[in-house]
């Protein structure tokens, strides 16, 4: 009697605490479980997805506006809900509201759910003069699943999917991306999370195979990450929003400390985490390796900061500059000098080309350095 009621008083705590779990859990949730799984390895085992296409179209379809069509979101309001997250983290006496005015949300005059969508998205374009002024200006963002029906870090299903990164888990968010398009760069919106995309999750997942899938799908190559998470450590309490613009400010003084400070764009990811299957797709895709975060680096200084060799080889074959600074006026040289990294072989591509002067110096310069090291050692 009594082993059966302490079952009883345990499924009903674990019940309660399922009631206040974010609703799209239920479906896939952080523990392998969930009620699309079945249907998912049903589908992947018989080849019959008709049951877990019903189950998409009936039930996940509301969790999107206008049925995993998206709609146009202000920038401005997703910073404010970031900004909030991080208030509610901090102390009173470092809460920070965020700078700057929204001005007025031209949205508000426009009815989303027609078919009006991409005259829309023409129409905010010409607004903010075509596109010149890059996407990290950009007054509106485009949002497929809703944001009151997130998960805790701000996640979609696919997020939600790709956290799991199990061979039935990325069989799910494939037939998710497929069903709704959209969700491919529908991004997490939490302080720490911000900004992170499936293509994000897919090379931090060391999976090449989802990244030329991703690709594929239309994935945005220069989708920027400005999550707490992926922050050097010391930069972190210095992290404060504008209302004028999507990415993070903070504070220039940064030695790049940090084990997942990985530079923001997805090829900086690739290389922070060498990638180089993951880094020559995206290329092929034309990403820039000489695009900066928002410490002024490029895959080369990311390179430097995270010791790998062999992504400071193949991000320089593929096109990236040794004389770019960063926001310290650092070149990747002379940050491999500033932050003493002994293991990073700036020379070891030198030998090919004695004509380059830059890269005869950086054989001089770096030389110099260890022998320096040795003598004070």
């Amino acid at each position: 009697m009594g082993n059966r009621e302490s079952s009883t008083k345990e499924e009903d705590g674990k019940q309660h605490q399922n009631d206040h779990l974010p609703p799209l859990y239920r479906y896939v949730d952080m523990h392998g479980g969930g009620e699309l799984l079945p249907w998912i390895r049903y589908a992947k085992n018989s080849g019959d997805y008709s049951i877990i296409d019903e189950f998409l179209d009936t039930k996940i379809k509301d969790f999107m506006y206008n049925s995993g069509k998206g709609k146009m979101v202000a920038v401005a309001e997703l910073v404010k809900i970031r900004n909030k997250e991080r208030n509610a983290m901090l102390s009173a006496l470092k809460r920070k509201k965020g700078k700057g005015k929204s001005g007025p949300n031209i949205l508000d005059d426009f009815n989303q759910e027609g078919e009006n969508q991409g005259d829309l998205k023409k129409a905010l374009k010409l607004l903010e003069g075509g596109g010149r002024r890059g996407e990290a200006d950009s007054k509106y963002r485009e949002v497929a699943w809703k944001l009151d029906e997130r998960g805790n870090m701000g996640e979609n299903l696919v997020g939600v999917c790709l956290l799991q990164g199990t061979a039935v888990h990325n069989q799910l968010a494939r037939r998710l991306i497929t069903t709704y398009p959209k969700l491919v760069n529908d991004i997490f919106i939490s302080e720490n999370y911000y900004g992170l995309s499936p293509l994000h999750q897919a090379i931090i997942n060391e999976d090449p195979a989802m990244v030329n899938f991703l690709l594929q799908q239309g994935a945005n190559i220069n989708q920027r990450c400005y999550g707490a998470s992926f922050c050097p450590d010391d930069q972190k309490s210095s992290r404060t929003d504008s209302l004028e613009h999507e990415y993070v400010e903070l504070s220039q003084k940064t030695s790049y400390s940090g084990r997942m400070y990985f530079g923001e764009y997805p090829l900086s990811f690739a290389t922070c985490i060498n990638q180089t299957d993951c880094f020559r797709l995206l290329i092929a895709k034309r990403a820039d390796p000489n695009q900066k975060d928002t410490n002024g680096n490029t895959v080369l200084h990311l390179a430097v900061i995270h010791e790998q060799p062999e992504m400071i080889k193949l991000s320089y074959n593929m096109g990236a500059k040794l004389q770019i600074t960063n926001n310290q006026n650092l070149t990747p040289l002379t940050l491999a000098a500033h932050l003493a990294k002994k293991e990073v072989q700036l020379p070891s591509f030198a030998t090919k080309d004695y004509q380059d002067r830059s890269l005869v110096w950086v054989f001089i310069y770096v030389i110099s350095m260890q022998l320096c090291q040795t003598f004070h050692s």
